[in-house]
């Protein structure tokens, strides 16, 4: 935090608000980001959102994984619904078995209106899925930007 003077006050907001506030503007700035860099660059600025999002991707699943066994289908469905929590997603997981999980996201909480800007961004994703067993799938099977009534990201075997 930023000490102040003694004579200066600032009131507190509680931490889970100041959170949520902050991330909505980051996560909304991160949009507008990615719009302008698609609007100015075309194919070759959603190239280069995929391969920072991969490359981000497979930097959090060597961390998380290290040099350890791929993880189970549950494991790194478990992980990838803490990422999501962590972005103050709202869903629910639908199918959880050792061949499918699948994760229904009402709202984007970016909120992305391209679909190309979006496959572009969960590029990160599917990255950190194979990163975490490689011989998993992820594929996102509905999208709102694309018109659907909610994102359903889906790992398979």
């Amino acid at each position: 935090m930023i000490k102040l003077p003694p004579d200066v006050h600032i009131d507190e907001i509680p931490l889970d608000d100041r959170y949520r506030g902050v991330l909505k503007g980051l996560l909304t700035r991160i949009k507008g980001l990615y719009e302008a860099i698609h609007d100015r660059y075309g194919e070759e600025g959603l190239q280069l959102i995929r391969d920072v999002s991969s490359a981000y991707g497979r930097e959090v699943a060597h961390k998380v994984r290290k040099d350890g066994e791929p993880w189970d289908i549950k494991k790194v469905g478990l992980y990838l619904i803490k990422v999501f929590n962590n972005m103050r997603s709202e869903g629910e997981v639908t199918e959880f078995t050792d061949q499918r999980v699948a994760i229904m996201v009402p709202l984007c909480p970016y909120p992305f209106e391209d679909a190309r800007i979006c496959a572009a961004h969960t590029s990160m994703e599917r990255a950190l899925v194979k990163g975490l067993n490689p011989e998993l799938d992820y594929v996102i099977e509905k999208c709102v930007p694309a018109g659907d009534p909610f994102c359903l990201h889906v790992l398979k075997q």
